[in-house]
């Protein structure tokens, strides 16, 4: 859509990308749903995974524990990133999502459509 002056949302090219790529189920829809939701821990996601990488954490964890969580850290937000996955890994997403929530408490998910979802620092 480069120069047609058009203005599409996000939200619109997440399901235009899902019902190009054939069956969408309503599985994938949630998944992609719920990747919007979970949207706002992929800013502490990285400054914690930047945070390892400068050596932040060195004096409490072992070069291995640090290594395995920047791996994890690292498969997360590239998950978040990829709300095209699809039901497929709804589960595991699932599991991800109450792990950010015990991890960052202050970061709240607002429920709402696949069109509207946002996240706000509770106090």
């Amino acid at each position: 859509m480069a120069g047609s002056g058009v203005k599409r949302s996000r939200d619109c090219d997440l399901e235009a990308n899902l019902n190009v790529q054939g069956c969408t189920t309503e599985g994938d829809l949630l998944f992609a749903q719920k990747c919007k939701e979970l949207q706002g821990f992929i800013r502490p996601l990285t400054d914690l995974l930047n945070g390892l990488k400068m050596g932040r954490f060195e004096r409490g964890l072992s070069s291995f524990q640090q290594s395995v969580a920047m791996d994890r850290i690292q498969r997360i937000v590239g998950v978040l990133q990829k709300p095209e996955m699809g039901e497929r890994y709804l589960g595991t997403l699932l599991q991800v999502e109450g792990m950010l929530k015990t991890w960052f408490p202050h970061i709240a998910a607002q429920k709402s459509s696949l069109g509207g979802s946002r996240h706000q620092v509770t106090k």
